[in-house]
Formats: structure tokens, C-alpha cells, sequence
């Protein structure tokens, strides 16, 4: 039976982590055996040990790379896999520096969940040690291969959809739970962003020029603060409420009319998959990630990404139009449900660790960085 151990340093609050889960649980389910490396104490680590996963707890620190490198270096001595897959940015630059000093047994893939912007020497280095670079979508690949990736490096794997996350009943209690959270009311259209900070102040910009009264909900931000010098300047017809991070958002989407997302640094948006599975009708940047997930005007809206007026027109004729909200939510589920289905991500995965292990064998063999590199003896603390 093959094995990976899957690292993650964060524990909450980004889909990145509910897609590194999930495809874990996929990799078990096809026969992997799955050790899955994450903070101790967080949300994550309980929802994998929950599902059966073998879990390691373990805190990987801020601006720590050969500390972080000696940690896992002591978890793997205790629990060697065939593969390791890096999902996030410091177990990224800790197992760059145990293959860059030679002290990692086995090949290891990163997987890029976002529009990189490691500097390019980094990148460089860390690419030509990974036995393989996983790009969540083509626009990851490309702005991975300009920061000196080479392409033969790069395999591209869209995140999974699981539905039957999503296709729960969702209770009256909790529907009610999130109509007083949101503090919705019928007077207004809601409609929703369900995002960590993204462009959100271009929509808000944009509801000035929306003559349709709109409550807008900011799921994911906080709190509305931020945004405090442009909610102040809105119209009354208007509502905004921002709410901090929640791993239930379910029912929320119950409630919501349209989903939008201002994003143009995004990989591959885990919401705005979800968003799309349940047929809710979304708008989007016309930029990153998001071109691979919508086709405009098929299964929802692309929007310049800056442009206020844009939003406001795409918004507005949404809200005004019953037929083309059903039309774009109903190709929109299709896309999410049969395209992105977490399946396919899981034997796109598994085929990259095969062909890692047959190319590289046991052993930490890649590309070797030069014996002048500032990461041969320079990395920072």
C-alpha cells in the first residue's frame, strides 16, 4: 500500500484547508495510507481524526524554516512515507531546506492553492528540489513557470468538489441562527461574498450606483471596520454586514441570491465551488482562477476586476433577472458537480505521486541547486 504524508500549517479558516482534507480522505478511501501532518488543537486536526485519518499534530512557526525543518525531519524519522505533499508555505520552505541539505528521505510535491508570490530565487530552488509542483489551476501554472518553475515541473490539478458535504438538510434552526447573524430582512435582495479579504471594497464602492436595496453580507473578514470609510457612504437603502470566518457556512448560502467574489489572486476558489454546486448564481473577477471555473454569461458573470461600475451592472442585472439567475445556476451546478468533482482531483493526484515515485525512486533525488546558492548555508532563521 503506497503512502503520503500530507503537511499543512494552517487549521482553520481558508479553503485551502478544507481542500487538503478532503482530498486526504479521498486518497484513503482509493487504498492510500495517509498521514496527515496539521496544528495540534486546531479545527482541522479534529475534523481528520474524526474521519479516521492518522494525525500528527504538529505547530509549524512563522519566519522558522530550519526550526520548522527539524520538526518535521523528527516526524518523519517516526513515520516515513513514500511522498510527502506540501500544501502550504512554511512546510513548503521546511522541506525545501531538508532536501537542500540533504536530510529528506523521500521526494516531496508542494501543491500551490493560490497566484504565487514567493520571490523568485526561492521559487526557483524549491522547484528544482520538489519532485513536482501542483498548480490548482493553469493560471497557478503560468505565474508558477515566470518565477523560474520549469515546466516540465508543473501538473495541474483543479480542487475537488465532495457534494455530499453540501447536500445536507439544512435545519430551520440554523437557517434562523444565520437570518439573525446576518440580520436579514425582506426589504433587501442578499446577497454575499464568501471570502478571507479579498476586493470586497469594490463592491462595496459599487452598491452606491445599485438602485435595488441590498443587504450585502462579508462572510469571512471579521468585521466591517475597514470598510467603515466606504459603508458610511452609502446609501440607506443599503446594508452591509461582515462576519468573521465560519466552517458552517451551509445555511448561509440558503439565504443568499447571488454569490460574488472580487478576487484577482485567486487558485482555484473552494466557496466559489460551492457556490456553484448548490446552483446559487455567482459573479466574478475576470481574472486568476476564477477564469477556469466561469464561462461568462454559460454559468455565471465575469467582472472586470476593478471597475465599480462593472460590478454594479452585473449585480443589477442579476437581481433583475428570475430566468438567466436560473439558467447560470443550473450550468453552474453542473460545472462544480461533474467537472470538479473531488474524485477526479484524487486520481489526478494520486497519478502525480506515481509518476514522482517512478521517476525519483525512494530516495530525495531532484534537481540540485547550485553550490553558490545563497539557500546552501545563507537560508534565513
Amino acid at each position: 500500500m503506497p503512502s503520503v504524508m500530507q503537511v499543512l500549517h494552517q487549521g482553520a479558516g481558508s479553503g485551502a484547508v478544507i481542500s487538503t482534507l478532503h482530498l486526504s480522505l479521498g486518497l484513503a478511501k482509493a487504498g492510500w495510507q495517509v498521514r496527515f501532518v496539521c496544528p495540534p488543537g486546531s479545527e482541522v486536526e479534529s475534523l481528520a481524526a474524526a474521519e479516521g485519518l492518522e494525525v500528527i499534530p504538529l505547530q509549524l512557526l512563522p519566519r522558522a524554516r530550519r526550526r520548522n525543518a527539524a520538526a518535521l525531519a523528527k516526524v518523519l524519522a517516526g513515520a516515513r512515507s513514500d511522498v510527502i505533499n506540501s500544501h502550504s508555505s512554511r512546510d513548503r520552505e521546511a522541506l525545501t531546506w531538508l532536501a537542500l541539505t540533504r536530510r529528506l528521505p523521500v521526494p516531496f510535491v508542494a501543491t500551490r492553492r493560490q497566484i504565487p508570490r514567493t520571490v523568485f530565487l526561492e521559487n526557483w530552488i524549491a522547484s528544482r528540489l520538489a519532485g513536482c509542483m501542483i498548480a490548482v489551476s493553469q493560471p497557478v501554472a503560468d505565474a508558477l513557470e515566470q518565477r523560474g518553475t520549469p515546466r516540465r515541473k508543473i501538473a495541474v490539478v483543479p480542487n475537488g468538489l465532495v457534494a455530499a458535504r453540501l447536500d445536507v438538510p439544512v435545519m430551520p434552526e440554523a437557517l434562523e441562527h444565520w437570518r439573525e447573524r446576518i440580520q436579514w430582512d425582506p426589504e433587501r435582495r442578499t446577497i454575499g461574498i464568501v471570502s478571507r479579504r479579498k476586493d470586497q471594497s469594490v463592491v462595496i464602492e459599487a452598491l452606491s450606483r445599485i438602485s435595488t436595496p441590498v443587504r450585502l453580507v462579508l462572510a469571512g473578514v471579521g468585521d466591517e471596520s475597514a470598510f467603515d470609510h466606504l459603508i458610511e457612504r452609502l446609501p440607506p437603502r443599503h446594508a452591509v454586514v461582515a462576519i468573521p470566518f465560519n466552517s458552517d457556512v451551509r445555511p448561509l448560502y440558503e439565504l443568499l441570491e447571488l454569490v460574488l467574489l472580487p478576487s484577482r489572486m485567486e487558485g482555484l476558489s473552494q466557496a466559489l465551488l460551492e457556490a456553484m454546486a448548490l446552483g446559487t448564481p455567482v459573479a466574478v473577477s475576470a481574472a486568476a482562477g476564477n477564469l477556469e471555473l466561469v464561462r461568462d454569461g454559460i454559468n455565471g458573470l465575469l467582472v472586470p476586476p476593478r471597475d465599480p461600475v462593472a460590478w454594479a451592472s452585473a449585480i443589477e442585472r442579476l437581481l433583475a433577472d428570475p430566468a438567466l439567475r436560473e439558467r447560470l445556476g443550473s450550468a453552474a451546478r453542473h460545472t462544480a458537480r461533474v467537472e470538479f468533482a473531488m474524485e477526479r482531483t484524487v486520481e489526478r493526484t494520486a497519478a502525480v505521486y506515481r509518476m514522482v515515485l517512478r521517476c525519483q525512486g525512494p530516495g530525495p533525488r531532484a534537481d540540485s541547486a547550485p553550490e553558490d546558492s545563497p539557500w546552501n548555508g545563507g537560508a534565513p532563521r
